[in-house]
């Protein structure tokens, strides 16, 4: 993946500021960690978007900002509830030699034995925490859920045998595929049933 870069440029803040800089096409955002306090920035909000369309968030982005440069991740992409467009932007400074904990999202892959007798994908954790250096960031954790029968279930501990960078309770189940969910006129037809056996 090419290095991602991205021109910054000092911003004011308030509710007034963020709403000058959206309608001149540029994102508020903040900079911090590092041991250096936080800058309030604004990105070019189309540049911006097509740099995460390319790298997403599990790449690492140069920031230049007062003529310095600095390695960043995005550790947060805030969107409005009704629009969907993006609002704000949280980018953490990180030494490239320093381990980083960012979550990554768990995407199940295959269809499962028990779907096709009926059984429904639960899909109980979307996502999950990686301890790992900046530049070894996953995009995602695939599974592998094509062998599971109805009444299966994946748990944290089988993703940490997938990758011990992953923080999660062993315990947790991450995915299970549950039995069909019966309509209410079939529970009609099973109860009407039942009372037919216990009269005859």
């Amino acid at each position: 993946m090419p290095e991602q870069v991205l021109h910054a440029e000092r911003r004011g803040t308030g509710k007034g500021h963020a709403r000058k800089l959206r309608r001149a096409g540029k994102v508020p955002a903040v900079l911090y960690g590092g041991g250096e306090d936080p800058i309030p920035i604004a990105l070019d909000k189309k540049s911006f978007e097509a740099a995460l369309h390319r790298g997403g968030t599990s790449s690492v982005y140069k920031v230049t900002v007062d003529g310095r440069e600095c390695p960043t991740i995005v550790k947060e992409l805030q969107y409005h509830p009704i629009t969907d467009e993006l609002i704000h932007v949280d980018l953490q400074r990180v030494l490239l030699t320093e381990t980083v904990t960012v979550e990554v999202p768990v995407v199940p892959v295959g269809t499962p034995v028990g779907v096709n007798k009926g059984g429904v994908l639960d899909h109980i954790v979307h996502s999950v925490e990686v301890e790992c250096l900046p530049t070894e960031i996953p995009e995602r954790i695939e599974v592998d859920v094509s062998g599971m029968e109805i009444g299966d279930v994946i748990h944290g501990e089988d993703l940490k045998k997938m990758d011990p960078r992953i923080l999660i309770d062993p315990e947790q189940p991450v995915l299970t595929v549950v039995p069909p969910v019966k309509s209410s006129e079939e529970e009609v037809a099973e109860g009407e049933a039942v009372e037919e056996e216990g009269e005859s």
